[in-house]
């Protein structure tokens, strides 16, 4: 339900976006990101970033 919400006011305007970070996890652990899954949830936050300042 949470999520949905998330969701839902990302998609609710240009000024707004969703970062997905479901398969940033890893196999083992439910909770953390690996490493590289931080330096990947970096990266995907640059890349819309950049995307809201150039709207």
């Amino acid at each position: 339900m949470v999520r949905k919400a998330q969701v839902d006011v990302a998609d609710s305007s240009d000024r707004f976006t969703w970062v997905d970070t479901d398969d940033l996890n890893g196999k083992t652990n439910g909770l953390h990101y690996t490493a590289e899954g931080y330096k990947e949830l970096g990266k995907r936050f640059a890349e819309k970033a950049i995307a809201l300042v150039k709207r």
